[in-house]
This record gives C-alpha cells, sequence and structure tokens, in this order.
C-alpha cells in the first residue's frame, strides 16, 4: 500500500512540473520581446509631444502682435485714455458762457470740478463719438445749463494737441441713464454728446446734447 502511494505522489509530482515547464516555455517569447523600461526615452516622448503644442501657442502670440490688419476697438482706446489720469481737454460753450479743462474718465472727486471722458470711439477731435459727462446742479455750474442748448448751437474742444474745433449742435434728447445706443453712431467726422442728469434730483435719465464737428 505504501509502495502505491508512493508511485502515485512521484507521478503527480511529475504532472505539476510538466504544466510549470509549459507555462515557463510559452511566457518566455513574450518576455524576451518586451524591451526594457528606459526613464530618458519616455521624458524625450513627452517632450516631443509638447513642442508641437508650444511652438503653435508662441506663433499664434506672434502673429497676433505682428498683425497689421488689427485695429483696436473703441474700448481699448477709451480705456487707454482713462489709463493716462490726465486732463484731455478744454469745453467752451458760448451759449451758456461755460468753459472747462475735460479729465479723462469718470471720477467722483473730479467732477465736482470739471466733465469727463466717459467713452470714445478714436479719441477727442477724431472721427467718431466722444461722450462727456457732468453734473446738472442747477446752480450754473458744470452741466447745469446744457437744457438751454438748442440745435445749431455751437460749443468748441480744444485736445490736449492745441487742436481747436468747432461742434454744432444738432441733436438734443432724453434718454435712460443707461442708454448707450448713441455711443457708436457712425460718423466720418468728430461728435461729442455731452450727457448729465436732467435733474438735480434725477439720476434715473438724462439730457444727451450732441455736436457734429465742421471743422
Amino acid at each position: 500500500m505504501k509502495e502505491k502511494n508512493l508511485i502515485i505522489g512521484a507521478a503527480v509530482s511529475v504532472f505539476i512540473l510538466l504544466i510549470v515547464a509549459s507555462l515557463i516555455v510559452a511566457i518566455k517569447p513574450k518576455l524576451a520581446k518586451q524591451k526594457p523600461i528606459d526613464n530618458n526615452e519616455i521624458i524625450e516622448e513627452s517632450k516631443e509631444e509638447d513642442t508641437p503644442i508650444v511652438a503653435t501657442i508662441e506663433r499664434q502670440i506672434e502673429q497676433a502682435e505682428e498683425d497689421p490688419e488689427y485695429v483696436k476697438t473703441p474700448a481699448d482706446i477709451t480705456q487707454e485714455i482713462q489709463e493716462q489720469d490726465i486732463n484731455i481737454g478744454t469745453l467752451q460753450i458760448p451759449r451758456t458762457n461755460y468753459s472747462s479743462e475735460v479729465y479723462c474718465k469718470q471720477n467722483a472727486d473730479k467732477m465736482e470740478e470739471m466733465p469727463c471722458m466717459l467713452y470714445t470711439n478714436e479719441g477727442p477731435n477724431k472721427p467718431g463719438v466722444t461722450v462727456l459727462v457732468g453734473h446738472n446742479r442747477e446752480n450754473d455750474t458744470l452741466f447745469s445749463n446744457n437744457n438751454q442748448l438748442e440745435e445749431n448751437d455751437e460749443f468748441y474742444f480744444t485736445d490736449i494737441n492745441g487742436d481747436t474745433k468747432k461742434y454744432v449742435i444738432y441733436s438734443k434728447f432724453v434718454t435712460a441713464n443707461d442708454d448707450v445706443s448713441f455711443y457708436n453712431t457712425p460718423s466720418e467726422v468728430p461728435i461729442i454728446a455731452m450727457q448729465c442728469c436732467l435733474t438735480a434730483n434725477t439720476s434715473d435719465q438724462v439730457l444727451i446734447v450732441m455736436g457734429k464737428s465742421e471743422d
């Protein structure tokens, strides 16, 4: 009986060895085909994949900077002027006997002293609309007497370069204080729109007086 058991055990062992040997033979060719991992190669491949993307972005930036056809928007021009923090010129209104310098942007302190530029298409005294905003105190200061202005009245604006242009009023109207529909009125000549509150106690409606340059 013992001899029989020994024979069976030996047979099982041989069978297991044969299975293990077969598995080794089957797996070995696959392992031989695999290339050892090289971290340097992985890094280089990553660089090769990233380089075209980086180069494309840099090329797009260069093209945008060098594009001779790029035209600044009114918002760009307005911001550039307002960032200078300067008085941009002098406004004179003979009808109301008013004369004042004009500040480059809306500012609470400055607006107690003078009108401010709210928006411009190309710049003061240049084609398109430039919007000047001032307080209506109803006390003969700032734009308090703009309600007296009528069509065909004249006013003058001297820009920072010393260029003076005469403007003739062609439109006067009342609108909501958030109405910007007239800001980009198409024009090949300069237009100045003067804006103020309708009354000292009313801020939801504004009086707009628009003049077109004849120079």
